[in-house]
């Protein structure tokens, strides 16, 4: 009797053991969306995105929204909205603000992308696949990546030479190759905005 109840408590704490694996899964998988989130906190919204708005117990001030050319959208109550540049917590607090009080007492708001419109960055000169490249929509893309996506420099590029002007800048900012590829803590890589633009330099012979 006692070996049989052993056998049996063995099995029952087996079967468990691999439930809770289920339960558990991948912890890298899991951390992926939370990764992901974390980015889209704090991506600036464009036009022609989709946000999706929920208020609490509100259906009908529950919806999807595409950002328009001039970078606003239309809601219930409140008209014509500016959301372009803002981030999804901005907006958040935005329509808080503004339904409280005179349409809802303690309005519970939250607002996600839906879909995002496909950014891009410039890269030009002595690359191998020069043209657009895109920014992936659930991470930050830095410098080097954005070279490595047009194929590298070529042969005839000067190394000492990557040009990024941006929008805002006075002027553009001069790399280094060797000193890009230098850098390994992620916190200290320079990251590319939409609509940069690289250009690599020949090299004078």
């Amino acid at each position: 009797m006692n070996s049989s109840y052993r056998t049996l408590s063995r099995r029952i704490i087996a079967l468990a053991a691999v439930m809770a694996g289920l339960c558990l899964g991948n912890p890298a998988r899991s951390a992926e969306p939370a990764a992901q989130r974390a980015f889209a906190g704090a991506r600036k919204i464009q036009p022609h995105d989709i946000i999706a708005i929920r208020v609490l117990g509100e259906p009908d001030l529950t919806m999807e929204r595409r950002i328009g050319p001039d970078g606003t959208i239309t809601y219930p109550f409140l008209g014509i909205l500016a959301v372009e540049g803002k981030t999804t917590a901005d907006v958040e607090k935005t329509l808080q603000e503004l339904l409280r009080p005179d349409y809802l007492v303690d309005p519970q708001v939250a607002v996600d992308f839906k879909q995002y419109v496909q950014e891009t960055v410039s890269v030009t000169g002595e690359v191998n696949a020069p043209g657009p490249v895109e920014i992936p929509s659930d991470r930050k893309l830095d410098l080097h990546e954005a070279i490595t996506r047009a194929r590298d420099l070529k042969p005839t590029a000067n190394p000492d030479q990557i040009q990024v002007t941006r929008e805002g800048w006075d002027k553009p900012r001069t790399f280094k190759y060797k000193e890009i590829l230098g850098v390994t803590d992620p916190a200290k890589r320079f990251y590319v905005e939409p609509n940069d633009k690289i250009w690599i330099a020949p090299r004078i012979f």
